[in-house]
């Protein structure tokens, strides 16, 4: 029997090929439907797999059991039948399979759901802690299967919840807690976070908050397993808390045990910018590592393969164990485990295959995490690694040594970029760059921490050195992050359009189908097919398309003559977008808290979802946290031309100082389409200006539009403020002052203005009351057709001279990108003309 045979450049093993002549073995010709890539039998099981997970979880239950009942001819037709047709048939049972254990998780996960509205519900509930709780934020994070609840929920459905600060639950613990529970949202905003389509990857029914919590710690021999793996963390986390600074943790945690809970927004922000956000998600990288590290400690002791193998596998197991059940990351631990079974057997391994077989594995033990993100990413850049990237380094030639480098990301970013045009419209061009200096420092960091980690607490006092390291490579990987984020346009924005992950998916699926090579002696010995020649070509073509339509996407924008206000859902805040001509203004970016920043995962995603690239100008009303708490991050993560603010008077200097930027009082005129006019403040040599003491009372209010197409953006002014603007009746849209506060809205003003439209922005469950319910009264009165940010998400709106119509984003086909004005900006004069204090230094 011919023995496994590796190839001269080592990229992937040869079989011979001895097979007789004739019908192959049945087995043997069942699983031959990976023919495509070089007779890898797992690939395309896992494809059809994968595929009918996604579709069943779309479909009705009865439409995909009913669909099932043909499988058992179709398993029949592919035991007897022809090659050919025994293999299709294969696929489609496969197929019809997974669509049908999709459909029954997602139905599952839907009936959990009942009971659980997206407002919330207070419930009582007794559960078991099935993943290590996340401790680095101030509030450890665990989720919880539900065992008994009241009112009465689905047993056994989980839920993350955010537990009372000190609680000690762990892994395995039987916890009860007063709750209050709600269910996962659809996206609130355009191009942002879709917490319900996460939730179902995660396999979660609701998120929620403990007001109180007890726990009871796990006992029994079926529990110390569990109880040891957390007992390792937790001290491997003390460890890492006692000897490194804050700023070093916070990267060095989310390396070793996957904990990004304490990430601060941020770092989180400058790490997405360089493209090198990918470090801190555990995956093969860091299994790679590990197992690399482990297996060379295994080498100096004199371990053979096979024992190098085993150790390598049992490390990735142990990764598992202590970091929980991330989908990432135990992709990269079946890919290990398959190596080391691999080793055991002394036989050779394809990488390709064994992607398949782990990837076949995970989605049959868990149906879910097919649509998980991080799952699809991992694949996909392992994908590329080990098809494009070996096809790469044998063309570098007498460049082999200078290009080689850039090798492993561009091939991961070509198979990736699907992905992350679809869920992210943007791309990083500097990751290449930034990868190539980054990837060696976090290896090395992450080495460190280990060796650190695991010395300290073997022998307690000796690990200084390796805590050093840590600090020193944190810092190295700070600097080399922090340089590539700042460079110009490190994030280009890419826009909405479906078509062009589609065409970048195509071209890399190609790419991943022609650059293999074959698995057998013989295969190996001819020339590349012109099918294969052709469908590469073609799949570079199609990627580069894609890529290059993708950073010339232009800015989306309304039609002619008419002009968008967009209201955006930031909680408890105001963030306003304006959109005229393919450009684009801000009023206000959100509220910043420790762990969460509006202008980053809100303001900016919706920048990037509509191809935006540049901001006219960001105008912040007045010094209050949840108005410029997300200005830093929309300063450094795009092109903004200008600021204006409120200016600074006796006692109120408002953000202006603090932002560098000019002064706007009332009757200034800042743009002309559409024309933006400021109403309020009074400049400080006005006497009017004496009278202001508080922010909320010297805030920057705006008139945008003209006719009866005008917007009110009233800021947090008060009532005696209101009544002194010099708005003119029939205003089409208000944004409602201080987020419906009973102290605004006045009866006077609001039927002086007759408002047609209201929209107003607070947060869901916010501390201060509001909307306060007098406020409401006011504006249902003076007959506002109203809309809130809380309940409905983002508010669009589109203006043209004959008034507002509301857009539903959700549904609402947008039209062709704007033409880009060309000639000198029209508001140019405008600007400079009514610029009254210090511009922007």
């Amino acid at each position: 029997m011919a023995r496994p045979v590796h190839a001269v450049d080592g990229s992937a093993p040869l079989r011979a090929s001895n097979a007789a002549p004739g019908r192959a073995p049945r087995l043997a010709r069942l699983f031959r439907i990976g023919s495509a890539m070089g007779g890898r039998s797992a690939v395309g099981a896992a494809i059809v797999v994968w595929c009918g997970l996604l579709a069943g979880a779309r479909l009705a239950l009865p439409l995909a059991l009913g669909a099932t009942l043909i499988v058992p001819p179709l398993a029949l037709i592919a035991w007897r039948g022809p090659d050919r047709v025994g293999t299709l048939a294969l696929l489609v049972t496969l197929a019809l399979g997974a669509a049908a254990r999709g459909a029954a998780a997602h139905a599952a996960l839907e009936r959990a759901r009942v009971g659980i509205p997206e407002a919330g519900v207070v419930a009582r509930i007794e559960g078991r802690v099935v993943e290590p709780p996340l401790r680095e934020a101030a509030e450890p994070i665990a989720v919880v299967s539900i065992g008994r609840s009241s009112p009465p929920l689905a047993p056994a459905a989980r839920i993350r919840l955010t537990l009372p600060d000190g609680d000690r639950s762990e892994w395995g613990d039987r916890i009860f807690a007063l709750a209050r529970l709600w269910a996962p949202s659809a996206p609130r905003n355009p191009g942002g976070f879709d917490a319900r389509a996460a939730a179902d990857a995660d396999g979660l029914a609701a998120s929620g908050r403990a007001f109180d919590a007890t726990s009871e710690i796990a006992r029994g021999l079926h529990a110390w397993p569990r109880a040891t793996v957390a007992r390792f963390r937790r001290a491997i986390e003390g460890r890492l808390k006692a000897h490194l600074s804050p700023a070093a943790r916070e990267l060095v945690l989310p390396l070793v045990v996957g904990d990004r809970s304490a990430l601060s927004p941020d770092r989180n922000a400058s790490l997405k910018a360089a493209g090198l956000i990918h470090l801190l998600a555990l995956s093969g990288l860091h299994v790679a590592w590990l197992a690399a590290l482990v297996r060379g400690l295994c080498a100096s002791l004199g371990g053979g393969p096979a024992a190098r193998g085993l150790a390598g596998g049992l490390c990735a197991l142990l990764y598992v164990g202590l970091a929980g059940p991330l989908p990432s990351l135990a992709r990269a631990a079946g890919s290990e485990i398959a190596n080391a079974c691999a080793r055991l057997c002394d036989r050779a391994l394809d990488p390709i295959q064994a992607l398949a077989l782990s990837v076949l594995a995970l989605l049959v033990l868990a149906p879910a995490w097919a649509g998980d993100l991080g799952f699809q990413l991992s694949c996909a850049a392992t994908v590329g690694l080990v098809t494009i990237g070996p096809w790469l380094s044998a063309r570098c030639g007498r460049f082999r040594r200078a290009l080689q480098p850039f090798v492993p990301t561009v091939s991961a970013q070509i198979t990736s970029m699907p992905l992350l045009l679809w869920r992210f419209h943007a791309f990083s061009w500097v990751g290449a760059f930034a990868n190539l200096a980054a990837v060696p420092v976090c290896g090395l960091l992450l080495s460190a921490a280990w060796l650190a980690a695991v010395a300290e607490m073997a022998l307690p006092g000796t690990a200084g050195p390796w805590f050093g390291a840590c600090e020193t490579l944190s810092a190295l990987l700070t600097a080399i992050t922090d340089r590539a984020a700042r460079a110009p346009e490190a994030l280009v924005a890419t826009g909405p359009d479906a078509a062009v992950p589609l065409l970048s998916g195509a071209g890399a699926a190609l790419l991943a189908l022609a650059l293999p090579g074959p698995r057998d002696v013989a295969s190996a010995q001819r020339p590349a097919s012109r099918a294969r020649v052709a469908a590469a070509g073609l799949g570079a073509l199609s990627a580069a398309l894609a890529l290059g339509l993708a950073v010339t996407r232009p800015t989306l924008g309304p039609p002619p003559g008419r002009w968008w206000c967009v209201v955006l859902d930031v909680g408890q805040g105001d963030a306003i977008a304006i959109g005229c001509g393919g450009r684009w203004w801000l009023v206000d970016v959100g509220p910043r808290s420790p762990h969460h920043d509006a202008g980053q995962s809100v303001v900016l995603p919706f920048m990037r979802w509509a191809a935006v690239r540049r901001i006219e100008a960001l105008a912040l009303t007045h010094d209050d946290g949840d108005h410029t708490g997300g200005a830093h991050a929309v300063l450094s993560g795009a092109d903004v031309r200008g600021i204006w603010a409120s200016p600074s008077l006796p006692g109120v200097p408002g953000p202006g100082p603090r932002f560098g930027a000019t002064g706007v009082a009332r009757f200034d005129t800042l743009a002309l389409r559409p024309r933006i006019v400021a109403l309020w403040p009074p400049r400080a040599t006005e006497p009017a200006a004496a009278t202001i003491h508080a922010d909320n009372a010297a805030g920057l209010v705006l008139e945008v539009g003209e006719g009866t197409g005008r917007a009110l953006l009233a800021a947090d002014v008060d009532s005696t403020v209101e009544d002194s603007l010099t708005a003119a009746p029939g205003v089409a849209l208000l944004k409602v002052a201080h987020h419906g506060s009973g102290s605004s809205s006045g009866a006077c003003f609001l039927a002086r203005i007759r408002p047609h439209v209201a929209a107003l922005s607070c947060g869901a469950h916010n501390p201060f009351g509001h909307p306060e319910a007098g406020a409401l009264r006011r504006l249902t009165a003076s007959g506002a057709q109203l809309f809130r940010t809380d309940r409905e998400g983002a508010l669009w709106f589109e203006f043209s001279v004959d008034g507002v119509r509301r857009i539903d984003w959700r549904r609402d086909a947008f039209p062709a990108p704007a033409p880009q004005t060309g000639g000198a900006d029209p508001d140019a004069a405008c600007w400079m003309h009514h610029a009254v204090d210090t511009p922007r230094q």
